[in-house]
């Protein structure tokens, strides 16, 4: 808004042109001040008052609501955007409840229905009058409490108040009390020092309480100039400006209700001398008269200002060529011309008069000062300087600061924190009765100066503190922020956390002031120190247990590995030695590979198809069997424990990481067939060599019985007996080449299996079968096995592939060799896709027997000895092939012999 008081610019928004003339036409003629602009739409009102906003501004807004584009409303939440405290008077013709309320949530200032006559036009003069000088008067309400915050903020004195006691105890001091009488707050409102005995001067004590006494019979309060001593001696002048407080709550009244005194007391040591100077030069009162708090005004004696100071120009919101050649009287309105020129006509130069009165500031409004006037030795006498001071608030003031003093020394106490303030220019520092009691003294034994502080803090840490505090000060940190220790009043040390801040600075920019906090942070650092101790001897513990453990780890007389998932596969993360000595790897060869790649397909399928991985991070397995292959191919057989790794011990999510460990049981295994060989053997000799042993005992003893008779049937006893002992015979050659066909194969050479074959025919009885040889196939095999192989075969072929009559395949026996009248048998030995086979036209083997022929001891031939097939399966075995038994396309015995491995 615009500043002129005399001028309301108002903007008026109406889209019929002849009606918003008609308006600005009644509203001159009602007041003059009124300047009316007028504009027919919302968006012309807002460029017209972003125009006139960079010039002088608008007052008020008057606006229509039904208009083309936006309404009068729509306007009103556009301008309340920018300026929220503009006057907006919505005038209309379309009145309803509705739009009345839509207005006043929008934030209407006043709503005005457009009536007839002309009485309308008044009305609305008188609520734009209204509306604008409502707003005049926030605006400077606002800005004299902000200059009057900022001036009791920066007040060059202290504020008291006393009870009324023997003594006059303080029960409220604050503000600048070390600076003007260099005794702390603390100890003036313990009343340690008494301010009518210990502070004013001997010389002015009486006339003091005299000037004090006067004031309160006459209105209740007082003004008085006086000296007094300071801590160190020094004689200062300080004037004093206070109140009675009466116990009927009023500014004035009898001695006997008198409760307390208080007031304001400033230095004005130097104010004086510069009036002594004064006198003799011009160049001072412009100092004087600049810089003082109070309204300072000069004018001749006939009223007429011909200066004004800063703070006069400052309360009256005006230019000083706005002020300068006015009367006295249009300023202070309760003034007589005629009574003041009487008054100034009774003074002589230097005289001084005191009086209250009422000014009123550019918006009307009347606000007390108390007036000093003083007759000026300049000018044949025809000056006049006058200091006016606003009292209207100082009796919130002060309450205020009573209020903000109390809360202030509730929020220390209850903080149980140091206080320091420091003069930087003198050294000087207040300590409160904390900072002192914290390090084990009472207030009397602290010195208020900064060396009290500085050499009590820890020579080590003193030059880190100075830097820290020479850089706030120097502007280059926000506060002072420290942690130091300090020599307690029993030598000990203790820990404080010292934190300041400067919160003056003169004009040069150089600290004047400095206020901080101690802070006993001692029980805090013990703890820390406790804590790293602990923290170290965790760090050592945990790195001496990261040693033993990996030192277990390495030496674990198991291979071990530690794995990581990555989308559900283990990935090597580490192994021990045992792991790469076993498999014979490298550990680059390992570290970073899928675990799986190193498992036999079997294996391989029940760690991650099976749920194997799953279930050791899940930490549910417990012992399983696997298989590795080596780097050189051998299977390594294992017994497995995975457990999974996690950070939280007892977690119950899957961990991500596991550490597998196998326990090598290749060597138990084989030692565990051996023995089951060996059982087997066992069995067979307990059993099938003790019937032919019990034949041929028998038939001796039959033998012997014949022989001392009449000798008739030995020969078919002693033919038995030697039956048996070919049988045992036989059953003693293949239980052997059993047991020596078990080892492992480990020297192969290129084998002819036609060669092979006819050599096996010229060997074993064949009778009248015979031999066909599909093709040339050369294998790598041990020749003596391979040729065991084929002998077991085509005997077994031989023995069971025909049959004659009274006996049937597999079923009685049929001697070795013998002749028999069944057709010819012929046998076949071929190729197939990965191995070979050998094949007959016999009758073949009984259905559901193909699986037990291999069993050692089976056999359907009561001559034979059960082992023939075992031994083929064993040799298979020790070759790496496997042997099954079938039906071949004649009807008779097939055996297949795959996981061959070729030679072109």
């Amino acid at each position: 808004m615009t500043a002129t008081i005399d001028t309301i610019d108002v903007l008026h928004v109406d889209d019929e042109p002849e009606f918003a003339e008609l308006v600005a036409t009644f509203l001159r003629r009602t007041d003059d001040r009124f300047a009316v602009r007028t504009v027919e739409s919302a968006e012309e009102a807002l460029d017209e008052l972003d125009e006139l906003d960079e010039l002088d501004g608008v007052d008020c807004v008057v606006s229509d609501y039904d208009m083309p584009g936006r309404n009068g409303i729509e306007l009103l939440e556009t301008i309340r955007e920018d300026d929220p405290q503009l006057p907006f008077i919505l005038y209309t013709g379309k009145g309803s409840e509705e739009i009345a309320s839509e207005a006043i949530s929008a934030g209407v200032t006043d709503y005005l229905q457009k009536e007839t006559g002309t009485e309308q036009y008044e009305l609305l003069a008188n609520r734009i009058e209204n509306a604008v000088e409502s707003a005049r008067s926030r605006e400077l309400l606002a800005e004299r409490t902000r200059r009057l915050e900022t001036l009791v903020d920066t007040l060059p004195g202290m504020v008291y108040r006393c009870r009324n006691e023997s003594g006059w105890p303080m029960e409220i001091v604050d503000g600048e009390v070390a600076e003007l009488t260099g005794h702390s707050a603390d100890r003036i409102a313990r009343n340690e020092v008494l301010w009518g005995e210990d502070v004013i001067h001997p010389a002015d004590r009486e006339s003091t309480w005299e000037a004090v006494q006067e004031g309160l019979s006459a209105d209740g309060t007082f003004e008085i100039t006086y000296r007094i001593v300071t801590e160190d001696g020094t004689t200062k002048w300080v004037w004093e400006r206070g109140r009675g407080v009466y116990d009927d709550g009023t500014g004035e009244g009898s001695d006997d209700g008198l409760i307390a005194l208080e007031g304001f007391i400033t230095d004005v040591t130097e104010r004086r001398e510069r009036e002594a100077r004064l006198e003799r030069t011009t160049a001072r009162l412009e100092a004087l008269f600049e810089r003082s708090p109070d309204m300072i005004d000069v004018h001749t004696a006939d009223g007429t200002i011909v200066d004004v100071n800063r703070r006069f120009r400052e309360v009256f919101d005006q230019p000083k060529d706005e002020l300068v050649g006015r009367k006295v009287w249009e300023i202070d309105r309760e003034a007589d011309p005629d009574e003041l020129r009487a008054i100034w006509s009774g003074m002589d130069v230097g005289d001084r008069i005191e009086l209250e009165t009422e000014f009123r500031r550019p918006d009307g409004e009347p606000f007390p000062v108390r007036v000093h006037a003083t007759r000026l030795p300049v000018d044949d006498g025809d000056r006049f300087l006058v200091i006016s001071r606003d009292v209207s608030e100082q009796k919130d003031r002060m309450r205020e600061l009573r209020e903000l003093k109390d809360r202030l020394q509730l929020a220390v106490e209850g903080a149980d924190l140091g206080v320091w303030d420091w003069d930087l220019r003198t050294d000087e520092v207040e300590f409160n009765d904390r900072w002192a009691r914290m390090l084990g003294y009472s207030p009397a034994e602290i010195r208020s100066h900064i060396d009290a502080w500085e050499r009590r803090v820890h020579p080590d840490d003193l030059e880190r503190v100075e830097a820290a505090l020479e850089a706030h000060i120097e502007g280059e940190t926000a506060y002072y922020d420290t942690e130091h220790r300090m020599r307690t009043a029993d030598g000990d040390w203790k820990w404080i956390r010292d934190i300041g801040r400067v919160v003056e600075r003169d004009d040069a920019g150089d600290p004047v002031r400095a206020v901080g906090i101690h802070l006993d942070i001692d029980e805090r650092k013990e703890y820390e120190r406790e804590l790293e101790r602990k923290t170290e001897e965790l760090a050592e513990l945990t790195r001496q247990r990261e040693q033993q453990y990996r030192t277990l780890f390495e030496e674990a007389p198991v291979m071990a590995v530690m794995t990581r998932s990555e989308e559900g596969r283990p990935i090597v993360e580490d192994c021990n030695q045992q792991f790469l000595e076993t498999l014979g790897y490298d550990a680059e060869d390992v570290v970073g590979r899928d675990l799986a790649e190193f498992y036999t397909p079997d294996s391989r399928e029940a760690l991650l198809d099976g749920g194997g991985y799953e279930r050791a991070l899940r930490g549910e397995f417990t012992m399983e069997p696997r298989e590795f292959s080596s780097a050189d191919g051998e299977v390594v057989e294992t017994l497995l424990r995975a457990v999974p790794l996690r950070e939280v011990p007892d977690a119950p999510d899957a961990s991500d990481t596991a550490l597998a460990m196998y326990v090598d049981v290749t060597e138990r295994e084989a030692v565990k067939r051996a023995n089951e060989r060996l059982e087997q053997f066992a069995s067979i000799v307990s059993h099938d060599l003790r019937n032919p042993l019990n034949v041929a005992e028998g038939r001796l003893r039959l033998a012997r019985e014949t022989l001392d008779g009449d000798g008739k049937g030995a020969d078919d006893h002693l033919e038995a007996v030697e039956r048996a002992h070919d049988r045992m015979q036989s059953l003693i050659d293949d239980l052997l080449t059993l047991a020596r066909e078990g080892d492992a194969v480990t020297e192969t050479e290129p084998v002819d299996l036609g060669t092979v074959a006819r050599e096996c025919w010229e060997t074993v009885e064949t009778a009248d079968a015979s031999l066909e040889v599909n093709g040339e196939t050369v294998v790598r095999a041990d020749r003596t096995r391979l040729k065991q192989l084929f002998e077991n075969l085509v005997r077994n072929a031989v023995e069971h592939g025909s049959t004659s009559p009274g006996s049937n395949a597999h079923g009685d026996a049929i001697e070795p060799g013998a002749e028999h009248d069944g057709p010819d048998l012929t046998i076949s030995v071929g190729r197939m896709e990965s191995g070979f086979y050998l094949e007959d036209d016999g009758t073949g083997i009984p259905e559901g027997e193909h699986d037990r022929v291999f069993e050692a001891g089976y056999s359907t031939n009561r001559s034979g000895t059960g082992f023939g097939l075992s031994i083929v399966e064993r040799i298979a075995e020790a070759h790496g092939w496997e042997v099954r038994a079938t039906e071949s396309a004649a009807g008779g015995a097939r055996f297949e012999i795959t996981g061959v491995e070729f030679e072109s």
